[in-house]
């Protein structure tokens, strides 16, 4: 057997297992009931506006969830149930099995996210009219990228404990650090420098420690490769709500390094490439008796 050859296991199991359609189900709502809103609360909304909003909860809410969920089972679990040992008495190495399960836990979550741009892209299609393409599919394959690194993460958590209870541990403390945490680290490296804060305009390598997360160059992918969003305008009256949009405003793509496309997609393979090769050099040593 080959790397190739349990990924498509993995996909078969996850196809088995409920995952893939959990996944789906998920990503799907979310992307159809955000193009649901605009089309419904906003005040003659246009294709444009719509392709804004494909950049969301479900991007950068649900995605980062869904991917750790996917993947941190991937290779502690098999080791919790005996099946790891199965698997390496196959002509496979440990490196097949590293990389296997990262191409089949990937694949379960790219069918998952193809599946709600799609359905998202119809309902603009069907409502709005024809959005800009160049724009959507440079974005969806920027997601893509970041699903990768996500679930990359994922599979070098799985690949370096040894139970699944500190594989859950760890991912949930690494995605609270990432949302919530990464940014305030990031300043106290500016003020052990500098001994203050950072102003509205921080100087590069801010920007750069602050993009390295992740998440960061996710939500920053939607505002470099997206079209302009118009200001929304929203009302609250004895009648309900209602929101227009008064105008174009840039989505914040500054002139800086973090919003070139070239470094955005580095990050993602950074990400994608470091967890694996950690995860595969832990794994290797790892006495699976």
């Amino acid at each position: 057997m080959t790397a190739i050859d349990i990924a498509r296991k993995d996909v078969a199991d996850a196809v088995r297992s409920r995952a893939l359609w959990a996944a789906t189900a998920i990503f799907l709502g979310f992307m159809v009931l955000t193009q649901f809103l605009v089309v419904t609360v906003v005040e003659n909304p246009d294709p444009e506006l719509a392709t804004r909003f494909l950049e969301g909860p479900a991007t950068e809410v649900v995605l980062p969830i869904v991917g750790l969920i996917v993947g941190y089972q991937a290779i502690v679990g098999e080791r919790e149930t005996g099946n790891v040992k199965f698997l390496l008495g196959l002509p496979h190495s440990r490196l097949d099995v590293v990389v296997g399960k990262f191409i089949g836990r990937f694949a379960v979550l790219s069918v998952a996210l193809l599946s709600g741009f799609l359905t998202a892209i119809g309902v603009i299609v069907a409502t709005l009219g024809v959005p800009p393409v160049v724009p959507i599919v440079t974005y969806v394959l920027f997601v893509l990228l970041s699903a990768a690194a996500i679930v990359s993460i994922a599979i070098g958590i799985s690949a370096v404990v040894d139970t699944r209870g500190r594989a859950i541990s760890v991912v949930v403390g690494g995605y609270i650090f990432a949302t919530m945490l990464w940014s305030y680290v990031v300043d106290g490296a500016y003020y052990a420098i500098n001994r203050d804060v950072p102003g509205a305009d921080p100087p590069t390598w801010v920007a750069v420690l602050d993009h390295l997360n992740p998440l960061t160059a996710l939500r920053t992918s939607g505002n470099v490769l997206l079209p302009e969003a118009g200001h929304i305008s929203i009302t609250v009256t004895e009648e309900g709500v209602s929101a227009a949009q008064t105008g174009q405003a840039p989505a914040g793509t500054a002139e800086t390094l973090v919003h070139e496309p070239l470094f955005l997609a580095g990050v993602f393979v950074l990400w994608t490439v470091l967890p694996l090769a950690i995860g595969y050099l832990r794994f290797r040593d790892t006495d699976l008796s």
